[in-house]
């Protein structure tokens, strides 16, 4: 634990100097000297071969809570404000991270610093879950700066999604860690939303999602298998880098917002034709907010999963409550499940938190 405190410390100290754009020849020596100087070029450490799954432990009263900013920045500060609300009213502990305000483009800081808060978080003991601020795009940015081993040693919740359905890849597949594909801190917190955290990450039992609001069948039938996904622009562009998810007997969910029909095509056809779609248990549309455009010559979502969805002859169906919707459910990525396509039902076959 020391060591790794004094490490971060020390990348702290060099994301300080590396920001005045200068590091004189003594300051160089005196970091040299305990090997510092090569954490800025990246910090990812693997571990070897494929991890055995970890359920991080279940929130209970009185636990403290991080949110960091892995991503882009958030505009509006009143909602650090509101988020600290939602999780008081909990009755969990808040902590925001050092540099979840600052600004660098149009990121949360730098990508040492976006780093650094998180693996803080991960190595900070009193922590119990993190969930991030927002999504946007970063998060890719900063995983040469992760350390994997940590967070594989120091297992907790994490939650978000958006471009954080990078880091559910990259923790499941480098760390095995269970993550939670759910609310960020900005979001709006309906109750359904709010419901749904508390009975996935507090609660924690075999958790039950029905589709009050009506949803379309692409396949009937039962389907079990581990729950991979999030966002489906994120997922493709995983293709061909190291945190590519396996998605052999999955139930793929997947979600976006503000993409029509025919980029949903595209994306659907560059993972069909990398194979990522053959070996799948079963399919979850949620939501694709603003993503319909006007009927005219183009096809409707449904349309374009018909097309490259119900030929695959597993149990598929559109419309849960996941994604860039005031309702977001709280999904764990990678926990065992069944879904039941005919009555709009997924429901978890362990419990979700340990």
């Amino acid at each position: 634990m020391y060591c790794r405190n004094l490490l971060l410390n020390i990348s702290e100290k060099i994301i300080s100097i590396r920001n005045r754009s200068m590091m004189n020849r003594s300051e160089f020596l005196r970091l040299s000297s305990i090997g510092a100087v090569t954490l800025p070029v990246g910090l990812t450490k693997k571990t070897t071969g494929k991890p055995e799954l970890i359920k991080p432990k279940r929130l209970k009263t009185g636990d403290k809570i991080a949110f960091t900013a892995p991503a882009g920045l958030l505009h509006d500060h009143r909602d650090f404000r509101r988020m600290r609300e939602v999780m008081e009213s909990l009755g969990l502990e808040v902590v925001f991270g050092e540099f979840v305000r600052e600004r660098h483009g149009y990121f949360a800081g730098t990508d040492y610093q976006r780093a650094l808060d998180l693996m803080r978080f991960f190595d900070d003991d009193s922590v119990d879950a993190i969930v991030a601020v927002r999504g946007g795009w970063g998060c890719a940015r900063i995983l040469p700066h992760l350390d994997y081993n940590v967070i594989k040693t120091n297992p907790k919740i994490y939650c978000g999604f958006s471009d954080n359905t990078t880091l559910h890849m990259a923790f499941n597949k480098h760390c095995g860690l269970i993550t939670y594909h759910g609310p960020n801190g900005a979001s709006e917190w309906t109750d359904i939303t709010k419901s749904s955290f508390k009975k996935t990450l507090m609660d924690g039992e075999d958790v039950v999602y029905s589709s009050p609001k009506g949803f379309t069948v692409i396949n009937p039938g039962i389907a079990k298998g581990r729950l991979m996904g999030g966002n489906l622009t994120i997922l493709t562009t995983a293709l061909g880098t190291d945190y590519q998810p396996d998605l052999t007997d999955a139930i793929l969910f997947v979600e976006d917002i503000a993409e029509p029909p025919y980029k949903i095509d595209r994306m659907l056809t560059h993972l069909k034709r990398a194979k990522m779609l053959d070996n799948l248990r079963g399919f979850i549309f949620g939501q694709c907010t603003n993503c319909a455009e006007p009927r005219g010559a183009n096809f409707t979502i449904e349309e374009v999963l018909n097309d490259h969805i119900k030929p695959l002859g597993i149990p598929a169906m559109i419309g849960k409550d996941i994604g860039h919707d005031p309702d977001n459910l709280t999904i764990p990525v990678g926990l065992q499940a069944e879904l039941d396509s005919k009555t709009g039902t997924l429901r978890t076959l362990e419990s979700t938190v340990a």
